[in-house]
């Protein structure tokens, strides 16, 4: 009766001596931390780690640039977008290498979330006249700011897939000789660069200048367990003597950038590729910009706007929706006519020449049903037909097993022992195709952790 549901057992599970206490990691070095920076932490050892509660906690200061009319803004888009790659090292030995612009990987991900991270410590809102964390107001010439004194902090964020998918994900730290996190900063676009002293409109230029952005008071929360009952600690004993050793799974993502000319090639040799996924950019996503309006949200400060492009979205902060400009995802085509889906191409993948899916998967409805099924979500952050091809245009490749992540099961395609060629391409009608904007390539594949005596590692990938 044991796998009957709670409400039909007559069964109970009891752990004796068991504590938790929470702790603040402090970093190799501190001081205040500006662009391509990094910043250094290693984990307590004898601990057992809930890992995916491990997060990021820091103050943020965007600054005014500029003088006069000419002065550039300078927003906070994303707390998590400060964030180009995060590495992990066990003993030494490399277990997450992470990918460049882990900001981009993190947008994808976060566009399949049904319910959007808590925008109290993820800095998800980007608003317009109103400090998130403060209450203040910003009107339009005022960079997000906030005071830094006696370590004050305002954001929290997780520290990506790795932390999140590691399983099991109560981690016994013992097993391993020493955990080193390294974190690297993006660069200074991942701020928002807009407005002047004449205008509320976030998605004006600012007139090139881009603000820059210091981050301090930079520390990671942990929570720890201890389960003293010798049962556990003798299980993981026995398993790490024994010829097998301990097994831990995660989820981890090799990154691809190129210009999609309308054809992209890029390579794998996991022993299980879960996913492809591909999101599309606009050329000189980069550059200094200011905020990209969410179609069909009120973008403009105006309440003359015009209502006829304005859905009748919720009205919190305004009903407006923003994105930075770099993590702003939108179908590689000349315009987005949505009265004429059937202008946006079709796109292609295949593995070694077998496509997936068998047949041209034509961007709108096709592409985001197939996107939803490759992550198991029901819905998305988009709200209508008009966003997603707009501001989240990504599509996506399953390969595995539903479920297999909760499973801790490697079900995805092995590609071990061949060096195996990805296409991406744009196939059928072309000719609104633009071949100058930048595609994103991330490949999902399940890796597996094995722990032996004397703290031997291996990373089967």
């Amino acid at each position: 009766m044991s796998s009957y549901p709670s409400y039909a057992s007559f069964f109970s599970r009891s752990y004796s001596n068991v504590s938790h206490q929470n702790f603040l990691v402090q970093p190799a070095s501190s001081g205040e931390l500006t662009e391509h920076r990094q910043m250094q932490f290693r984990l307590p050892t004898n601990a057992n780690l809930h890992m995916e509660k491990t997060r990021l906690v820091f103050a943020l200061n965007t600054s005014n640039t500029g003088s006069g009319g000419t002065a550039a803004i300078g927003r906070l888009a994303s707390a998590k977008s400060i964030i180009d790659r995060i590495t992990v090292d066990f003993g030494g030995v490399s277990v997450s290498s992470g990918v460049a612009q882990h900001a981009v990987l993190q947008q994808c991900l976060d566009n399949m979330r049904v319910i959007e991270e808590d925008p109290v410590l993820s800095g998800t809102q980007l608003v317009r006249r109103m400090n998130p964390a403060t209450g203040a107001s910003l009107a339009n010439t005022a960079s997000e700011t906030y005071n830094t004194a006696g370590n004050t902090q305002y954001f929290s964020i997780e520290l990506g897939p790795f932390f999140k998918t590691l399983q099991p994900n109560l981690f016994p730290l013992s097993v391993v000789s020493s955990v080193d996190i390294s974190i690297f900063l993006s660069g200074n676009a991942t701020v928002v660069s807009t407005c002047n002293s004449a205008s509320d409109d976030f998605t004006s230029a600012s007139g090139g200048t881009q603000c820059p952005y210091t981050v301090d008071n930079y520390r990671l929360m942990v929570s720890a367990y201890s389960i003293d009952d010798g049962i556990f600690d003798q299980v993981i004993s026995t398993r790490l003597n024994s010829q097998d050793g301990l097994d831990a799974m995660f989820c981890d993502y090799q990154g691809f950038s190129d210009t999609f000319n309308g054809s992209t090639r890029v390579s794998s040799a996991s022993s299980s590729l879960d996913k492809i996924i591909v999101a599309f950019r606009t050329s000189g996503f980069n550059g200094v910009k200011p905020a990209k309006g969410l179609r069909g949200y009120n973008i403009t400060y105006s309440d003359a706007v015009d209502k006829t492009t304005v859905l009748d979205q919720p009205a919190v902060h305004g009903g407006g929706g923003y994105l930075n400009h770099n993590l702003n995802f939108t179908a590689p085509v000349s315009a987005i006519n949505l009265g004429s889906l059937h202008t946006l191409p079709s796109i292609s993948t295949s593995i070694n020449s077998i496509r997936f899916p068998s047949y041209d998967m034509k961007l709108g409805v096709q592409s985001y049903e197939l996107l939803k099924e490759a992550f198991e979500v029901d819905n998305t952050q988009s709200q209508s037909l008009t966003e997603y091809p707009t501001n989240r245009c990504q599509v996506a490749t399953k390969l595995n097993l539903p479920g297999s992540q909760q499973l801790r099961a490697k079900s995805g395609l092995n590609l071990q022992g061949s060096n195996s060629t990805i296409l991406v391409e744009a196939v059928g009608d072309t000719s609104t195709l633009v071949t100058t904007g930048n595609v994103m390539v991330f490949l999902e594949s399940t890796c597996m952790l094995k722990l032996g005596s004397g703290k031997q590692l291996t990373v089967i990938r």
